[in-house]
């Protein structure tokens, strides 16, 4: 299987946050965590008895673990462990790389903020980033490269911030009345037919061909001009 993504699959997301500070009140978590480990995980859709690069072998996932060193929410009543699980996408039926949106693939020794949305495991060490909008790299300088796409309003939100200004907003989530936060964004309560089971979910009422065929293994990655 590819060690790297050789294509870029696009996908249209249910939820476009106005900000990161709505992502943030719209998470159930943010941690601040650096990746210790990635493997490959689970196949979706398809058959999942079929092994990778198999004709009937589907979407497979990775595995990215993650060491948590801070973590941040509302009312400090989510509890995070020191070591989570998150899936991202990974490699497609014939074992090619591929990620979706501007979400690169998550780098072992590398620190980021993650947005976590809700988990449907009852493992508390499997956890759900909220949206391929939902992770910010801490690069080695303190600036922050966000997996949103570049001109969204969540990437120009964190325009000119650093690692140290994120984290004392996100400190500070518990000071702020709930008048002055911002509106938490609506969330879809279930995602559109063939996206339910996806490593990072991107539900949307409009169905659009990009998000693949919708019997499980989407969304279908094609080469990317960029």
């Amino acid at each position: 299987m590819d060690t790297e993504p050789e294509v870029i699959s696009h996908a249209l997301e249910s939820v476009e946050f106005e900000s990161f500070a709505q992502m943030a009140v719209t998470s159930t978590a943010v941690v601040r965590a650096t990746v210790t480990e990635v493997n490959p995980g689970r196949i979706v859709g398809g058959d999942e008895t079929a092994e990778p690069g198999e004709e009937s072998a589907a979407t497979q996932a990775r595995d990215v673990t993650l060491k948590v060193t801070q973590t941040f929410s509302i009312d400090d009543s989510v509890e995070i462990p020191e070591l989570i699980i998150v899936e991202e996408w990974g490699w497609d039926a014939d074992g090619d790389g591929f990620q979706v949106n501007n979400y690169t693939w998550s780098e072992v020794g590398e620190e980021y903020f993650f947005f976590l949305g809700d988990s449907d495991s009852s493992d508390p060490i499997r956890q759900n980033v909220i949206s391929t909008e939902g992770r910010i790299h801490i690069n080695e300088n303190g600036s922050l490269s966000p997996s949103a796409e570049e001109g969204s309003a969540v990437a120009d939100s964190i325009d000119n911030l650093d690692d140290s200004i994120m984290s004392e907003y996100m400190t500070q989530l518990n000071d702020i009345s709930p008048e002055d936060l911002p509106t938490p964004a609506d969330m879809p309560e279930e995602a559109s037919p063939g996206d339910a089971d996806t490593p990072i979910q991107i539900p949307s009422d409009d169905p659009s061909p990009d998000l693949g065929t919708g019997d499980g293994s989407e969304p279908t990655p094609y080469p990317s001009a960029t």
